[in-house]
Formats: C-alpha cells, sequence, structure tokens
C-alpha cells in the first residue's frame, strides 16, 4: 500500500511536470554545455532546438515501443538489435540534417561562424547521452509500476482466492447442517410414535446442538471443548435413541482450554459411524478416542460393519455428506498439517485422523 502511494504521488501525478522540466534542463545543458560559446547565438539556438527535438521523439520511440515490446518482453536480442538500429538511423538523419542547416547557414548569412567538426561531435554524443538518461529513467519508473501491478494483482488474487476458500468452507459446513437435521428429524419421527416422553427428550437435546451449530459454527475456529462437548451430546442424543446394547465409548484426554478447532471437523465421522455401522445388535460397537499431544491431535473412530455396503459408507453422495466433503474441508483448512487413514475390514472400519492444530 505504502510503494502504491509513493507511486501515485511522486511519479504518476507528476508525469506531465517531470517531463516538462527534463526536456528544459536538457536544451539548456545542450546550449551552454555541449555547445561552443564561441559560436553565435542564433545557430547555437538552431542546433540545440533541432537535438532536442530530435531527442525527445528518438525517446518517445525507445520508451512507447522498444522498451515494452523487446525488453519487458525477455527478447533481449530483437531490443539490442532495434536500439542500435535506430541508433544508426538517428545518427545519419541528424547528420544530414546539421549539414543541411550549416550549408544554408554559410550562404545565407556568410559572416556566420560555423561550428568545428569535433564541436558538432561533442554536440550529437551530448545528445544522445540525454537520449540514454531519459531511457534509462523510464525503464526504472515502469518497472517499478509494473512491479506495484504484479504486487497489487497478486494481493487481488490472494484475497479472491481467500474469498473463494472462505465460500467453499461456508458451503461444505452448510451441507453438513441439514444432512444433520435431516437425519435428526427423520428419526424423531419415528421416535413419537413409539415414546412420547423420549421424543421430548430427543427435542430438547436437539435444540441444544442446533444453538451450537448455529451460533458457534459460524466462526472460522472454536474452542475444541466446545466441540468436544458438542459430540458428547450428540452421542446422548443417541443414547436416548438406542435404549438397548448401547455400547459406544468415548474417551478424550485433557483438552487446553485455549486450543481451537475448525468448527463440525470431527463430528461427520461420528455421525457416519452412528448411520451405517450401529444399530441395536449386542456386536454392534462404536469405539472413539480422542488424544492431544503438545498440539498434535490424534482422533480416532471404529464402528462395527453394518448391512451397508463399504462403498456406500465411503463415498455416499445423495442423502449423505460422504467423506469427500470432509476431506475437502480437512484440506481447506489443514492442508499439509494433517493425515487421514481409512482402514476396513468385514468386521469393522476404523478412522485414524491427526491434525496438528
Amino acid at each position: 500500500m505504502e510503494d502504491q502511494k509513493l507511486y501515485n504521488l511522486f511519479i504518476k501525478k507528476s508525469n506531465w511536470i517531470s517531463h516538462i522540466i527534463y526536456w528544459l534542463t536538457s536544451a539548456l545543458l545542450m546550449y551552454f554545455i555541449f555547445s561552443n560559446r564561441n559560436y553565435d547565438v542564433q545557430i547555437r539556438l538552431i542546433l540545440v532546438t533541432l537535438m532536442v527535438s530530435v531527442s525527445y521523439f528518438i525517446t518517445l520511440g525507445i520508451n512507447k515501443y522498444i522498451i515494452p515490446k523487446f525488453l519487458f518482453e525477455g527478447k533481449l536480442f530483437v531490443f539490442i538489435y532495434s536500439l542500435f538500429a535506430v541508433l544508426i538511423f538517428t545518427l545519419w538523419f541528424i547528420s544530414l540534417l546539421v549539414y543541411v542547416i550549416l550549408v544554408y547557414s554559410a550562404y545565407t548569412l556568410p559572416n556566420l561562424i560555423i561550428p568545428k567538426q569535433d564541436d558538432l561531435i561533442i554536440l550529437i554524443a551530448g545528445n544522445y547521452l540525454i537520449v540514454i538518461l531519459a531511457a534509462v529513467i523510464h525503464f526504472i519508473k515502469e518497472s517499478y509500476r509494473r512491479l506495484i501491478e504484479k504486487n497489487n494483482i497478486e494481493k487481488q488474487k490472494a484475497l479472491t482466492d481467500l474469498k473463494l476458500k472462505e465460500a467453499k468452507l461456508k458451503l461444505l459446513q452448510a451441507q453438513i447442517n441439514p444432512h444433520f437435521l435431516f437425519n435428526m428429524l427423520n428419526n424423531l419421527f419415528g421416535l413419537v410414535n413409539e415414546d412420547v416422553v423420549a421424543s421430548r427428550k430427543v427435542i430438547v437435546k436437539l435444540s441444544e446442538l442446533l444453538d451450537y451449530m448455529l451460533y458457534e459454527c459460524e466462526k472460522a475456529y472454536v474452542p475444541l471443548e466446545k466441540e468436544i462437548e458438542f459430540i458428547r451430546n450428540y452421542i446422548e442424543l443417541e443414547r436416548i435413541r438406542h435404549d438397548d446394547n448401547f455400547n459406544v465409548k468415548f474417551e478424550t484426554s485433557k483438552v487446553d482450554s485455549e486450543m481451537e478447532i475448525a468448527p463440525l471437523i470431527l463430528f461427520p465421522f461420528i455421525e457416519n459411524a452412528f448411520k451405517h455401522g450401529f444399530n441395536n445388535a449386542k456386536d454392534s460397537f462404536i469405539k472413539i478416542d480422542l488424544i492431544l499431544e503438545n498440539r498434535s491431535l490424534k482422533y480416532s473412530i471404529q464402528n462395527s460393519v453394518t448391512s451397508v455396503k463399504k462403498d456406500i459408507y465411503l463415498n455416499q453422495e445423495g442423502k449423505g455428506i460422504g467423506l469427500k466433503n470432509i476431506k475437502e474441508r480437512l484440506e481447506l483448512i489443514y492442508k499439509g498439517d494433517y493425515t487421514l487413514d481409512i482402514k476396513s475390514s468385514h468386521k469393522s472400519f476404523l478412522i485414524e485422523l491427526e491434525i496438528n492444530l
């Protein structure tokens, strides 16, 4: 931002002023330094005016065409060749004009002192020094402008990528809420007809869960304690629905109150485990372990296998959010800082997740 302000103040806004100052200064230098003061003022003014005018158009061609088209495009050989061609052509052109002026002046003004060859060489050399200096100044300014422009584009791209990432995260997270709500309402519908008291308990627990999802999960990160509490409440909700043979164990180590995690990043694994790996059978089970070692979270869920096929569990797209959604969220939030391993057998599924918080 500071670079952009400097560019706008000293380069962009003062562009035409700097042009006028530069070429007026160049004309004065040509008149007082590069031209011999022993010659008449008239011939000095004519030659200086000629040189400065030609210098301006040479510089214009170099700065507006040769530098942008060749040098900034990486065509160094073509740039040098073009520059050399311009030098040869303009040298010939200037020499021709000087010759015409001197011949004309000699015939019209017989008493006029004609400049010597050495003086003309100095004048022409000074002319090209002015052109080279103008080209170098333009190159520096244009390089700085392009650098600022590149930085602005990169910043805009980074900002756009960040907004896209946030939008995608919200979209992926939004898929969880209706998915969860649909499953709960569907289960509640069946429970109402069977047990009115239990259905009331489910509604109370469900309201607590929804309160967390609606208000806490809008943040980028939430305290890990609250995420664990949400998981415990969900397990209690499932306990109400499954009175018999509720073989679910959730063990966790001590949690630092300042430790944070992306909301609902752990929950979908548990929901899938209940939906596709748990029923009221005696051999049905879910075992959840959450271990913290320094800043590393090790999270594992093992659940029994029901009659649901493996590919439905791993790649569910329609009625479930599937592991695809979870992997996308992990990749967006914890890219390079997590590992996810899925193991399966004919008896159980095991998901192991490790995140560097």
